[in-house]
């Protein structure tokens, strides 16, 4: 009997590592439904607000605790969000200084315009390597930019 107990627990134990393991390692994109949302250093609304962050503002969720995220933005910062003011939609922030914004992905297409860095926008498409990117608030297409180039979803 002793050695099928042990057995058992092994495998038990197995599994929920695994579990753990697993689950550590994927961050969920989501992005800020509403505008100037705070950013809490603890999952409470007692807490130092950290930053506010706008609508649209993509990131990735690494854990959740209740009804509260822990979350990493496109410059490194962490902290805790209420999750009803999470959404779906994705949406990119420009990493770089200037970004060139393409009529088509790839780079032999001309460029129509450049995305600074910081700016938020709406994901239309992918395309390999390559993002369309449209004006949040309007259902307007901007461009094509390099998946590298941004912090997405």
């Amino acid at each position: 009997m002793k050695p099928k107990f042990l057995l058992l627990a092994f495998v038990m134990f197995t599994v929920a590592l695994g579990a753990v393991v697993a689950d550590s390692g994927t961050a969920r994109a989501k992005s800020i439904a509403k505008d100037n949302v705070n950013i809490r250093t603890l999952p409470t609304t007692r807490s130092e607000i950290l930053f506010k962050a706008p609508i649209g503002y993509p990131v990735k969720i690494e854990r959740e605790k209740g009804k509260w995220a822990f979350l990493r933005d496109w410059t490194n910062d962490t902290g805790w969000v209420y999750k009803p003011l999470l959404c779906d939609i994705q949406t990119a922030v420009i990493l770089v200084d200037r970004a060139n914004v393409r009529k088509f992905a790839g780079t032999r297409y001309p460029v129509i315009g450049k995305a600074e860095k910081g700016e938020i926008y709406k994901v239309i498409e992918k395309n390999g390597r390559w993002l369309h990117l449209g004006y949040y608030f309007e259902d307007a297409p901007f461009g094509w930019v390099r998946s590298d180039l941004v912090f997405s979803h």
